[in-house]
């Protein structure tokens, strides 16, 4: 007999398998009259029984069926502007090539969306316009659901900026990109805009996730602060163009407004979502108790 762990993978490798026939029908797939594969259904007969009404094959189905409903709601919710930007027939050809690409690794459905900008920029199946603003629409709309699982750390008071080694809060990233993508947040559908490169800071405030666009010099300065830098050092090598005063002070309170600038060593106040100790734990035991939640 087979070990556990051994059949527990293969039962989730035959929830991963492709979504055919009329299990389509409840999402927003595009309808495939194809059926189930003679490995899924050679699977079905290897892992499930018969029942009085339903087959092994059927019985598999409503697991697959059920695993594929829950991580294509997952994903379409944390992208809805490359939603909008792709339009539905898209989007939904673009989420169902993903989930095959990169199918669940983990308990929890946090982090399914991980390598969707990755994914779409290598898409062959949008022209190579749509392939950059889309991938960088879905790294702004991935960052900000990294920043609700950093830690957030207390602030800096602007009198003690000078003695202390400074740093960037946790959950601020700082992105650039190739297009001006943050745009299409505004946009009701896709308006290809003259292409620039771009950088934001996407960040955790009071009232959800922020995005903030920065300008090249701005973006070095943060990206030193995110390293740990005291404030001689953070001057110490120059930038160009060189900033006046003026911008610099003008930054530095903009950063403390909005509560980026930390100390190294300083007190957490918000911690990151702890998970329980899943070590040891196979993935399909995992994704099955997460299904339970």
């Amino acid at each position: 007999m087979k070990p556990l762990e051994e059949i527990q993978r293969e039962f989730f490798a035959a929830l991963q398998m492709p979504l055919r026939g009329t299990s389509r029908k409840s999402t927003e797939l595009p309808p495939c009259s194809e059926g189930h594969s003679p490995e899924f259904l050679a699977r079905a007969e290897e892992l499930m029984k018969p029942g009085e009404n339903l087959s092994s094959a059927e019985r598999l189905e409503l697991y697959h069926r059920q695993y594929w409903f829950r991580v294509l709601d997952s994903v379409a919710d944390d992208f809805p502007v490359l939603r909008r930007m792709a339009g539905e027939e898209t989007f939904w050809d673009l989420l169902e090539g993903y989930l095959q690409a990169f199918p669940s690794e983990s308990y929890t459905l946090r982090h399914l969306g991980r390598a969707m900008a990755k994914f779409v920029a290598g898409c062959e199946e949008l022209d190579p316009t749509r392939r950059r603003w889309f991938s960088a629409v879905a790294e702004l709309e991935y960052a900000a659901m990294e920043t609700f699982e950093a830690a957030g750390r207390e602030p800096l008071p602007p009198e003690r900026i000078a003695s202390e080694v400074l740093e960037l809060q946790p959950h601020v990233r700082l992105i650039e990109v190739p297009v001006p993508a943050d745009l299409c947040y505004t946009w009701k559908t896709f308006e290809p805009y003259e292409e620039e490169a771009t950088r934001v800071a996407v960040w955790r405030g009071a009232k959800g996730a922020h995005m903030q666009r920065l300008g090249p010099v701005e973006f070095v300065l943060l990206g030193r602060l995110k390293e740990g830098r005291s404030l001689e050092e953070l001057f110490a090598e120059p930038v160009e163009p060189e900033p006046t005063p003026e911008e610099v002070q003008q930054w530095f309170a903009d950063w403390q407004s909005r509560g980026w600038i930390t100390a190294r060593g300083s007190e957490v106040i918000e911690l990151v979502p702890q998970d329980d100790d899943w070590s040891g734990v196979d993935k399909m035991g995992s994704q099955a108790r997460a299904m339970e939640d």
